[in-house]
């Protein structure tokens, strides 16, 4: 951990000589020299660009959608994104809109899968939002709290007392997260969306 923060220090001071000067020789050499060993790569880790390009999906999916149909102002609207895998969830007040919503994000760059689960319902009262963002933390703290299980890899949105689980798992961490948030109270049902990754 203290070589690849020397070596994530070196970079950052590097980078504006390299932007300034037009040539990296200098700096790869002074980075070479910093650290012997390879880097690993985790294959369950979004890098900083996938974080930054799922924020986008998330923003424009939702101003693009009322932007499309005024009747989306109505309608309760969820999406998250994670590596680029999307969900859209809450209510909408005609059938219509659920089709027109995947059409929307699916012209968004950066998307790689849809999960489309919006319902046709009156929007979720403050209770029930209240009750949903209750479940999250107590799903959420599970998670984080056990070292066996990848909490900080995992994504946990709750509408409407259904959980959806989001992230890159292996199968057996998939799981044992969605067994684990099936027993927490509240919890009506568990819906998985994960990314399975190998587990080697």
């Amino acid at each position: 951990m203290i070589a690849f923060q020397t070596r994530r220090t070196l970079l950052a001071l590097c980078l504006p000589l390299l932007l300034a000067l037009g040539g990296g020789a200098g700096c790869t050499r002074i980075l070479v020299a910093s650290e012997a060993n390879a880097i690993e790569e985790n294959p369950g880790a979004r890098t900083f660009a996938r974080r930054v390009a799922d924020e986008s999906i998330e923003i424009k999916a939702v101003v693009n959608m009322h932007a499309a149909d005024e009747a989306f102002d109505d309608a309760h609207l969820v999406v998250v994104s994670y590596n680029g895998y999307v969900l859209i969830a809450g209510q909408i007040p005609e059938e219509t809109l659920k089709g027109k919503a995947t059409a929307v994000v699916r012209q968004l760059r950066e998307v790689r899968r849809i999960y489309n689960e919006l319902e046709v319902a009156a929007p979720s009262s403050a209770m029930t939002r209240t009750s949903d963002a209750w479940i999250t933390t107590k799903v959420k703290s599970w998670l984080v709290g056990k070292p066996d299980t990848p909490g900080l890899r995992t994504k946990v949105v709750t509408e409407n007392g259904v959980v959806y689980l989001m992230g890159m798992v292996t199968a057996e961490e998939a799981d044992r997260i969605a067994a684990m948030a099936a027993d927490v109270s509240g919890v009506q049902r568990v819906v998985r969306l994960f990314e399975l990754i190998d587990a080697s």
